[in-house]
């Protein structure tokens, strides 16, 4: 029995339960980065399971882009905490980014799966490996991207300390910063060795050492930084309504 999966299987049907409670508290303004880090859980939860079958290219598929939902939750995340710093920036402007980078992620995705679905089949080729190592290589575009949305997110003009829900807002950014080093860690894993090819940092058979480290470890570790500032922040719905009713007052809004 392999025992990383295993484990991979008992800790993320049992952080699935706080993330979900999490969702519920953060309510529609959070959804889509909360509803993200959930179907991350499943994700692993459905490959930890498939993973005992070494033959099996569902797993396979979802080794090679399961950290996808850890980017869209990290862009949710920061959509969120951004709109309760500042309610008053420019919505359309930050909407736009929200979909531009989920269309990119999942573009990427469909590549990588591609690309993976045929590595993992009976006739593998270059164009499969080509089109895997795309994948993953837009994938961590993507990641820098949202570093550097991150941290502009850290200027002053990006920010209202009179914000009722200021505080909380700078919380879940916080804990998007550092889970994005994480993820940096995890996606840079991927790239390599996907691009080496080199059997020892094979997601599904490498070194027990390396898969533990560079994949199980800086997800666990992205998971529970959010799941902190999400609890950390569990009545921030309740600031909602008033930076709306705010923003109304507003006369001119700021569009970065």
């Amino acid at each position: 029995m392999n025992t990383l999966l295993l484990a991979q299987l008992i800790i993320y049907i049992i952080l699935i339960q706080p993330i979900t409670y999490i969702t519920y508290r953060h309510g529609l303004h959070g959804l889509l980065g909360w509803g993200y880090l959930s179907i991350f859980c499943t994700l692993r939860i459905v490959g930890g399971g498939l993973g005992f079958n070494r033959d099996s290219t569902v797993a396979y598929i979802i080794n090679s882009v399961g950290i996808s939902p850890l980017l869209l939750a990290v862009d949710g995340v920061l959509h969120e905490a951004k709109t309760y710093r500042n309610p008053h920036l420019h919505k359309a402007f930050h909407w736009a980014f929200v979909i531009i980078m989920h269309m990119t992620v999942m573009g990427a995705v469909v590549v990588a799966a591609k690309g993976a679905a045929g590595l993992a089949g009976n006739n593998p080729t270059s164009t499969d490996t080509n089109l895997l190592q795309a994948g993953i290589a837009i994938l961590e575009t993507c990641w820098a991207i949202l570093v550097i949305w991150a941290l502009f997110a850290l200027l002053p003009a990006q920010r209202a300390k009179n914000a009722p829900g200021y505080k909380e807002g700078s919380t879940l950014l916080y804990g998007s910063l550092i889970a994005l080093v994480f993820i940096g860690i995890r996606v840079l894993y991927a790239l390599v060795a996907d691009c080496t090819q080199d059997a020892k940092l094979n997601p599904m058979s490498g070194e027990l050492a390396i898969r533990v480290v560079l994949g199980l470890i800086s997800e666990l570790v992205t998971v529970l930084v959010f799941i902190y500032v999400g609890v950390r922040t569990l009545d921030v719905r309740k600031y909602a309504g008033v930076d709306a009713r705010k923003s109304e007052d507003r006369s001119v809004e700021n569009w970065a």
